[in-house]
């Protein structure tokens, strides 16, 4: 686990600025404070810092082969490496390391660019062959690592962090305003859009080859979805209790301690159960929760810590949002308003204290179908079918009834009937509207935005599946997931040089949950079918049965008491710097009615808030 970056000019006979190299790779220290290296040939230059976790002393980067001719710097980990080092050692390779990172060179030179076909981990690499003066820059199939790259002229920077890319200084600050829309309507900025306009995200499953001063990008994998009716509850939970259980196995392999993030969920409490099974020792545990009854899974956590024996750590935290907050935008390097990142960023940092490596149970509920935006969808499908009248009659009777949070709900549940089922499940995965919007933003910044947005939520919708179930778990594998949920437990994690895997999300999995028709994911109002199947004997009980709450803050109490003040002050205050771009009346109309308890904008005056952060940096 580490971080990367390089530049790499057109033509041999040009030169990259080293200490440009030497910068980026400085920013990126807290990705991997252990080690460091650079590889620096001219017209390339290759960095990288280290987080020693396999092969500690072996593992140097950047990485070659024998005769020198292949260089690769690496950032995650190769989950199958033994296997594949024993193949590539039949096809007559010698290896002088232990680790995972060589197989990457050897796998390139015996099978080309179709080596990536054969890894199964989560890594982002870059790999330059001197031969044929190509740079090969590939991102793990589910994005679970990061790459950001731009073009100046004709020379190529990549980093595993914005701001780290940005430390080449070849880049422009110019805001791209598609991606600052974008952000104000999800609260994070879809690939491979980022805040600035001249600089880009290498999706989930996509490499990019620089190679005689052309760059080309090349989808080499994407989530396919294709039910097979053969699957009953009982086979479809076997195969996935298998599956899970061997993706635990090669993702517990480490050479420095290792734990497990454990929520309470079904998800981490799976991972936790396979990983016990696996263990002679208690596995070490690790929970945070708030003062907030509301938000507060630890409960279940120590129930499933008890049930499995762990080495359990907990806190109860009531965090200093003020001290927090700028940290957090500091390690994204662009707006991101994700408020469970708060909680992710403070079990990191209880885990850093005793181990390197946590595994996560991130992914369940996209594959699986455990997110309530879907569920919901699907009722107000249903309600659709009531005869208009009827529903007229409802409408009406709400639009007199009194303003609160869950008269709120009702509303927004009621207007969702009238669009179809697609935009129905979209305005469930937008924070603030069009008109919202519109309302937010100064004339200028509307103007531009009216110019610059590209809506890549539709371009991930035009290729998804036509039946409106899987259409939504596709959307959420191929945006959500990998724009959102996995940036914010990379960031997160590397924040405090703590490595974060997600067995889960081993593509295998992925691609036996494609294979699965919807009943078994969600049926008979029971969402995660499949799962609560496979554990139904393994876990407690009253964890199967609890409602998913999500890892999350009470973000809609807390700005009406702890981040009351700091609102006012960084955002309402006359030194605010995100009135160049946004109304200031429209958003203390937000801020008002959300403390008289009107309505619930938490979210959004979240995302106003980071964004401010994000100005003052």
């Amino acid at each position: 686990m580490c971080g990367i970056c390089g530049l790499v000019g057109a033509r041999r006979d040009e030169h990259v600025d080293p200490d440009a190299v030497a910068r980026m790779n400085e920013a990126m220290r807290h990705r991997g404070p252990d080690d460091a290296g650079v590889w620096h040939s001219g017209h390339i230059s290759l960095a990288m810092r280290r987080l020693s976790i396999l092969d500690v002393p072996g593992g140097h980067q950047p990485m070659t082969n024998e005769d020198g001719s292949v260089v690769v710097v690496f950032n995650g980990e190769i989950y199958n490496f033994e296997e594949l080092r024993n193949d590539l050692i039949e096809h007559g390779h010698v290896f002088r390391t232990q680790g995972d990172t060589e197989v990457i060179v050897h796998a390139y030179e015996q099978y080309g660019d179709a080596a990536l076909e054969r890894f199964n981990g989560m890594f982002a690499f870059a790999l330059y062959d001197l031969t044929r003066n190509r740079l090969l820059v590939a991102r793990d199939r589910l994005g679970i690592k990061p790459l950001f790259y731009g073009m100046r002229g004709d020379t190529l920077a990549f980093a595993s962090e914005l701001d780290a890319l940005m430390q080449s200084r070849l880049f422009s600050c110019e805001m791209n305003a598609g991606a600052l829309d974008a952000y104000f309507t999800f609260l994070y900025i879809p690939a491979p859009d980022t805040i600035y306009s001249d600089v880009h995200k290498l999706r989930p499953g996509e490499k990019l080859v620089f190679e005689k001063g052309r760059m080309s990008l090349e989808q080499y994998w994407r989530p396919t979805f294709a039910p097979d009716p053969k699957w009953t509850l009982d086979s479809a939970a076997e195969a996935y209790r298998a599956l899970l259980q061997d993706a635990v196995r090669l993702q517990r392999i480490s050479d420095v301690p290792l734990g497990a993030f454990l929520s309470g969920g079904i998800d981490s409490s799976s991972v936790v159960a396979m990983l016990a099974g696996m263990s002679t020792q208690p596995i070490k545990t690790f929970t945070v929760a708030f003062d907030d009854q509301t938000a507060n899974e630890a409960p279940y956590a120590r129930l499933a810590a008890k049930h499995f024996g762990t080495d359990h750590t907990e806190e109860i935290l009531r965090p200093n949002m003020l001290e927090i907050a700028p940290q957090l935008i500091a390690h994204f390097g662009e707006p991101f308003a994700d408020s469970s990142a708060v909680p992710t960023w403070l079990v990191s940092r209880l885990a850093r204290q005793q181990v390197t490596v946590a595994l996560s149970g991130d992914g369940g509920d996209e594959l699986f179908a455990g997110y309530t935006w879907a569920h919901n969808t699907r009722r107000v499908q249903a309600y659709r079918r009531v005869p208009r009248p009827l529903r007229a009659i409802v409408d009406t009777a709400l639009r007199f009834a009194p303003e609160s949070p869950f008269m709120g709900k009702l509303r927004r549940f009621s207007q969702d009937a009238r669009l179809e089922g697609r935009a129905a499940f979209r305005r469930r995965e937008t924070c603030l509207d069009a008109d919202a919007r519109a309302t937010l933003y100064r004339t200028s910044l509307a103007y531009a935005v009216e110019n610059a947005a590209v809506d890549r939520f539709a371009e991930h919708a035009d290729a998804g599946p036509s039946n409106l179930d899987e259409w939504m778990l596709y959307q959420d594998t191929v945006m959500y997931l990998p724009d959102d949920i996995l940036v914010k437990v990379d960031r997160m994690s590397m924040a405090h040089s703590l490595e974060a895997r997600v067995p889960l999300l081993d593509h295998r999995i992925v691609e036996f949950a494609g294979t699965l028709p919807f009943h078994l994911k969600y049926g008979n109002g029971i969402s995660k079918r499949v799962v609560k199947h496979a554990f139904r004997n393994i876990l407690p009980p009253e964890l199967l049965r609890q409602r998913k709450q999500g890892f999350a803050i009470p973000i809609q109490r807390w700005f009406r008491e702890d981040l009351r003040n700091v609102f006012i002050e960084l955002v309402l205050g006359d030194d605010a710097r995100c009135k160049s771009y946004l109304d200031h009346d429209a958003i203390r109309a937000l801020f008002k009615t959300h403390t008289m308890d009107l309505e619930n904008h938490g979210h959004a005056l979240w995302a106003i808030l980071m964004f401010e952060h994000w100005l003052r940096r």
